[in-house]
């Protein structure tokens, strides 16, 4: 007897939008800036964990979150702990942005700009054409 495999096509992760931020700033003094340049409330949430494969510990990820009237979401995760990384092939990136309720990418064009405009951000950008195991990490 054959199995019937059936596959997903057209699966979306997720309406989210990410923006990868480089700063060697500390995960709270990073929050404190995006409050107050883009006038947010984000607090400290649970850690993100990840587990990464098959015999391979859990890492968790220190996260801030806030919640606006318009149902947007914002996550400020950390791209570092001390077990790895959560995006290996981003070494260079300190923190990702999990933007979503609906937001086309043009229109995170103003909050890129002053999320740059923070003294000691040094880049940030908005991460598009990700691996599907990499979207999988921001589905929550």
């Amino acid at each position: 007897m054959q199995k019937k495999v059936h596959k997903l096509k057209d699966f979306s992760f997720g309406d989210y939008q990410l923006i990868a931020i480089a700063s060697h700033q500390s995960d709270y003094r990073l929050s404190w800036a995006l409050n107050q340049k883009l006038n947010w409330h984000l607090t400290q949430t649970d850690d993100l964990t990840v587990k990464p494969g098959k015999g391979l510990n859990k890492q968790y990820f220190s996260c801030f979150s806030f919640y606006d009237q318009q149902h947007h979401a914002y996550h400020l995760i950390a791209n570092k702990s001390q077990e790895g990384f959560l995006m290996p092939s981003m070494t260079n990136i300190d923190y990702l942005l999990r933007i979503s309720g609906g937001y086309a990418p043009e229109e995170l064009e103003p909050v890129i700009r002053k999320v740059r405009q923070i003294d000691f951000v040094i880049t940030a950008f908005l991460l598009t054409n990700l691996k599907e195991k990499d979207k999988k990490k921001f589905t929550f």
